[in-house]
């Protein structure tokens, strides 16, 4: 069926990839699906992960990774839009070594209630990083208030 197809050179090995490919997919989507337990699957998010407080070396560390990664200074920036970058806020960071320490969370507490918005304030963000090997490759933002309590239990 497929040998008398002509295919320009530099589009062959792109055709044959797809060829062979749907060779390889086809029995996989035809195969039977394993039910498998909720209990039995292990979500990062759904267990308590075992962070800790770093150390001051760690933080010096972490702050080169930040400063030195576009996603680093986008998290900075969205606590600063939402009033969090304040010599009066406290910043705390946290390693969690159950991820061989690529993942780690800048705690900022506030005193009083802030926020962009006026409907709802939260006293504390965290801004929860993925790094791989140096670069920062994904953050999170976690906003905690009286209406919005952690979802991450820290030391």
């Amino acid at each position: 069926m497929l040998r008398n197809l002509q295919i320009p050179g530099k589009f062959a090995g792109i055709a044959f990839g797809l060829v062979a490919g749907s060779g390889a997919i086809l029995p996989a989507l035809t195969a039977r699906s394993e039910i498998v337990s909720p209990s039995a699957v292990r979500l990062s998010h759904t267990s308590a992960p075992s962070w800790r407080v770093t150390t001051a070396e760690e933080d010096t560390q972490i702050w080169n990774y930040i400063l030195n990664s576009p996603l680093g200074i986008a998290a900075l920036n969205q606590l600063a839009i939402e009033g969090f970058i304040s010599p009066i806020c406290p910043k705390t960071f946290y390693i969690n070594d159950e991820f061989g320490g690529f993942q780690f969370m800048l705690r900022v507490q506030c005193p009083d209630d802030r926020g962009i918005s006026t409907a709802v304030g939260y006293r504390e963000m965290r801004a929860i990083f993925n790094r791989f090997e140096g670069n920062i490759e994904n953050f999170s933002i976690k906003r905690v208030g009286d209406e919005m309590p952690p979802t991450i239990p820290l030391p």
